[in-house]
């Protein structure tokens, strides 16, 4: 009884809770309205990192799927459960803006990323590179990730052209009722999971990519936004904690779509979260000291 209620619950957040959460956050970006510092510091630091972390899975003898997750554990942050009721509390408004800038395409970025790698990965053997991309790219449009965010950038341009154009009340309300379920139904399934595949055999590649998550990714971002791409001392401040939150549950829902790496990617979203406790709390201390000397 308890594996049905569980699988139920995994169906139910996957395609309807979810896909909601991914479509109203798409469904109102205009991507000509972003900013492009920021998201080349942030997005640029993630891919460098993402990159970097692949080929030492591979090292650690992980197939190109566990790989897959291993890098998404160390580079995709918890940006709306915990990052949104982080940042408002420490900036105020003013920091939510360069937060959602991120937020907006971080979806539509590493999950497109992390989904066409897994699909590469289950691809069988034998056929020509192009027709396993391109089989790769089709499937991606068949599980419920791809789809809403495309569907949300979509509905964002179709209404950015057609006045007064908005989402029927009544299907938005249901679109964030299901959507602010999904982040507290996405920690229920992780902790479902860790209770059954449990810490042992998983922590230690788990806790390396905690360390990437906590650690790599917040310093790189911050030389990025300091050095390479110079932001204001408040935006490269709310990018450098957005890449100081620990992994966010998505990277649950992608390994248990694929079924690869599920206790790995459920103890890295646990060894994350507890460990932000100490992090984030450091992390904003240290970066307020260097907004106040730069202001």
């Amino acid at each position: 009884f308890r594996r049905v209620l569980f699988r139920s619950l995994v169906n139910v957040t996957f395609y309807a809770m979810f896909p909601a959460l991914l479509f109203r956050s798409t469904a109102t970006v205009r991507l000509d309205a972003l900013d492009p510092a920021i998201l080349l510091v942030f997005f640029g630091a993630v891919l460098v990192l993402y990159f970097l972390m692949m080929p030492l899975g591979r090292a650690l003898g992980m197939g190109m799927g566990d790989q897959t997750i291993f890098a998404l554990s160390g580079t995709f942050s918890n940006g709306v459960g915990i990052g949104i009721p982080f940042i408002a509390y420490a900036f105020g408004p003013e920091g939510l803006v360069p937060l959602l800038m991120i937020i907006s395409i971080h979806s539509l970025v590493m999950l497109t990323l992390a989904s066409f790698m897994m699909e590469i990965a289950t691809q069988r053997g034998g056929r020509h590179l192009l027709h396993q991309l391109g089989s790769a790219a089709l499937n991606m449009l068949k599980h419920p990730v791809i789809p809403p965010i495309i569907l949300g950038l979509a509905w964002a341009e179709l209404a950015a052209h057609v006045p007064g154009l908005e989402i029927p009340r009544v299907i938005d309300q249901v679109l964030a009722a299901l959507g602010t379920a999904a982040p507290p139904c996405g920690l229920i399934m992780t902790g479902a999971s860790l209770a059954h595949v449990g810490l042992k055999g998983n922590w230690q590649s788990a806790a390396l990519s905690s360390v990437f998550k906590l650690a790599a990714l917040p310093m790189l971002v911050w030389l990025f936004g300091r050095y390479v791409f110079p932001l204001d001392p408040m935006w490269l401040a709310v990018a450098t904690l957005n890449a100081a939150l620990p992994s966010g549950t998505n990277v649950y829902m992608i390994a248990q779509l694929y079924g690869s790496s599920v206790g790995r990617a459920t103890n890295a979203v646990v060894i994350s979260t507890a460990l932000s406790v100490v992090t984030l709390p450091l992390a904003l201390m240290l970066l307020n000291v260097d907004v106040l000397k730069r202001l």
